[in-house]
């Protein structure tokens, strides 16, 4: 799924603003230790999650519509906004 407009709920649930469509996509290249560093910020703790250091070989795996109820509600993206404002970030894009 594209990172604009999109946010992973304390459950791992994503959801978006269902703005944009987004992709899923596979690594199709090996990767090694030197190729990806944990992420400053994760969205849950409790979940690794990496930035990649080059870029990668991807296929896509297809194309995603946001359904209703994956949806980022008026409320909910203000939240996020909110959330993001206070920690000192400024990185959600809707």
């Amino acid at each position: 799924m594209s990172d604009e407009g999109a946010a992973l709920s304390d459950k791992s649930a994503v959801k978006h603003n269902g703005v944009a469509p987004g992709y899923l996509y596979t690594i199709s290249d090996d990767i090694g230790p030197d190729d990806v560093s944990p992420h400053p910020h994760p969205a849950n703790a409790d979940r690794w999650e990496w930035l990649t250091n080059r870029e990668l070989k991807l296929k896509l795996i297809e194309q995603t519509i946001a359904t209703d109820k994956e949806r980022l509600t008026d409320e909910e993206i203000a939240k996020i906004k909110r959330q993001q404002k206070e920690r000192g970030e400024e990185s959600f894009a809707c």
